[in-house]
């Protein structure tokens, strides 16, 4: 059975259907755009409110790409380029630096980072996690450390001296010495270890199988001074001598010539 063509009645019913059909369609809410892709030129821009962009394929941005709300990231992160942060970063994970990285505003970690390649850091650091350094770390400026300080190794000091308090101990003083705030140190001189007094003119030395107080100054009219008693264990006798030792009612001892 053939469809007759009424010629008395006219198309313009049909015409005015498919026209209200077009008003009232919404085809971009479902819509696919295939190998022709799609062109937003002449300062045109995409705006999406209250949606979002759903990509599972690649975005390419060849120009700038400004983010001035939260950027969540899941995958993996790779710049091969260079990364600029002006502003305060917070990273809370793992951190591996294979290359070089500089930071000139203020830099947080809160976790491990392990910095594989040269680091410049310009700004304010500040690490409340662990921080192992598994190289030589070199710092040409003041080093203030105000916690716990544990070594477990040797400390080298090559030049400079080390403070402590209101000790001094100087490397290059007498062959190394110990100095203390009150005056006099100990040093270890050629001659040997030797205890200095603050005046410098009083020495106690131990040296080639000898131990010995040398006071190149007169005090209390005697070079050195014993204050309580003088025990010499098993002192060496001799015979037929005049005793050659007085001792006054001071305690000084002198040679009787």
């Amino acid at each position: 059975m053939t469809k007759i063509n009424d010629l008395s009645r006219g198309n313009l019913d049909d015409i005015f259907r498919r026209l209200r059909r077009l008003e009232v369609s919404t085809n971009q809410n479902n819509m696919a755009i295939g190998r022709g892709g799609l062109s937003v030129y002449g300062g045109g821009s995409i705006t999406i409110e209250n949606g979002g962009l759903v990509v599972s394929g690649s975005a390419t941005i060849s120009g700038i790409l400004n983010a001035d709300g939260v950027i969540d990231m899941s995958g993996t992160f790779t710049a091969t380029g260079e990364v600029n942060l002006n502003g305060p970063t917070d990273i809370n994970g793992p951190t591996t630096v294979a290359g070089n990285m500089t930071s000139t505003g203020t830099f947080t970690q809160n976790g491990p980072t392990n910095l594989n390649g040269a680091t410049t850091v310009a700004g304010d650091t500040t690490v409340t996690g662990d921080f192992n350094v598994n190289g030589p770390m070199k710092t040409t400026g003041a080093l203030s450390v105000e916690g716990v300080t544990t070594l477990k190794n040797d400390l080298n000091v090559t030049t400079g001296k080390v403070k402590a308090g209101g000790m001094t101990l100087d490397p290059g003083l007498n062959g190394g010495s110990l100095q203390f705030s009150g005056g006099g140190y100990v040093s270890g001189t050629a001659s040997g270890p030797q205890l200095t007094g603050p005046a410098g003119n009083a020495f106690v030395y131990a040296y080639n199988g000898q131990a010995g107080m040398q006071a190149t100054a007169i005090r209390l009219a005697g070079a050195v001074e014993v204050q309580g008693a003088l025990k010499v264990t098993a002192p060496g006798t001799v015979t037929g001598q005049t005793p050659n030792v007085y001792m006054d009612s001071s305690g000084n001892l002198r040679k009787i010539v």
